[in-house]
């Protein structure tokens, strides 16, 4: 067991695996696959929620991207954009390790 494991063990916190896994479910049901905007605010809310760090600020750009990000000692946040003709964009997110 890591160290990081063990000290979020003693804190009383699921180990980062789990998380992730509670998150990916929540990002499922939260975020909508077709949207109006880039959702970060929400992305960062769930992240802290579940003891992940929030994105880093930055300008998301272009009719589509992709973003990786680390969120955790072990953990990154992946999604991808593409806007459609209707103005909407697209939106994949998921946490992974």
């Amino acid at each position: 067991m890591t160290i990081q494991e063990q000290t979020e063990q003693k804190a009383g916190m699921r180990p980062e695996s789990a998380r992730r896994l509670h998150v990916n479910q929540i990002l499922a049901k939260a975020i909508p696959t077709y949207t109006v905007g880039l959702p970060i605010q929400e992305f960062d809310a769930i992240l802290e929620a579940n003891c992940f760090q929030p994105l880093e600020g930055a300008i998301y750009c272009g009719r589509e991207g992709q973003v990786n990000e680390q969120v955790g000692p072990k953990s990154w946040l992946t999604f991808t954009w593409y806007k459609m003709e209707s103005g909407k964009y697209e939106i994949v997110s998921y946490i992974h390790g």
